[in-house]
Order: C-alpha cells, then sequence, then structure tokens
C-alpha cells in the first residue's frame, strides 16, 4: 500500500455537552446525520461514565473519569481510543471503546475535516478495516 501523504484541512468545530445516561457514540453518529457531516474527530472529551465496553473489559459498576478520549467518526463507523480513571484508586483501564454511556456529563469538542472525509476500508497488513482519508474535489458537498 503506497504511504498517505497527509491532508492538510480546515475545521469546523461543535462544542457539546452531553447529560446523564446518553450514549456517546449512537448520538454522536446522530448528531452527523442531523446536520449532514459526513466526517468528525475527537478535539477534546472530559466527563465522567458509569458504562463503558471496551476490546479487554466491560466497566459498569460504578464512575469513572474519562482520562483522555480520542477518535473519528465516519457516517458508517467509528474508531475510538480511550482511558478511564476509578477516582477512588486511581487505577487506570484503556482501550478500543465500542459504547460509552455518560455518569453525570461530559463535555466534547468535535471537528469536522473540512477539506477531507474519513471511511474505512480493509487493510491486509493489520486485518482490519482502517482509516481512509479521502481529499474533497471542489465539486463534493
Amino acid at each position: 500500500m503506497p504511504r498517505q501523504t497527509p491532508a492538510s484541512t480546515g475545521l469546523r468545530c461543535y462544542p457539546l455537552r452531553l447529560g446523564p445516561g446518553v450514549e456517546l457514540i449512537s448520538t454522536i453518529h446522530e448528531l452527523m446525520e442531523d446536520i449532514g457531516v459526513q466526517s468528525l474527530f475527537i478535539l477534546s472529551c472530559i466527563g465522567t461514565l458509569s458504562q463503558c465496553s471496551l476490546n479487554s473489559r466491560q466497566l459498569n459498576k460504578k464512575e469513572y473519569e474519562i482520562v483522555s478520549l480520542n477518535g473519528t467518526f465516519d457516517s458508517e463507523s467509528h474508531h475510538l481510543m480511550g482511558s478511564f480513571a476509578d477516582p477512588q484508586t486511581g487505577a487506570l483501564i484503556g482501550g478500543r471503546v465500542h459504547s460509552l454511556t455518560v455518569h453525570s456529563t461530559c463535555e466534547l469538542m468535535l471537528a469536522e475535516p473540512l477539506d477531507c472525509t474519513f471511511s474505512r476500508a480493509f487493510d491486509p497488513r493489520t486485518g482490519g478495516n482502517e482509516l481512509v482519508v479521502r481529499r474533497k474535489l471542489l465539486t463534493d458537498p
């Protein structure tokens, strides 16, 4: 696979606060559909969660603090990685995030790349569907 040249792009930002019990990933996909956005990524995220499904385990016994949450969204999929802390012990856990439910609040800064779109395609080197960045043509919406 040829090396990709990074695309320099302008951004449109979407600040968002989610309240208790809201599932973050489905809410972001719904927002994308509502506002007609093809691609988003997380610039920053702080808050607490009550449930989270990771590759390695399920967090669902109490409140956890969101230490970091980063990733990309396209119209059909997402790829998120997160780190979370137990507020009583300080223990950290992280991994690929499959679902995340807000405990009390979650403050997000989402960004839309204006000059490119995201999608996913199978990469035989990794065995997974990996990020593909396509530059928008002048005629693209």
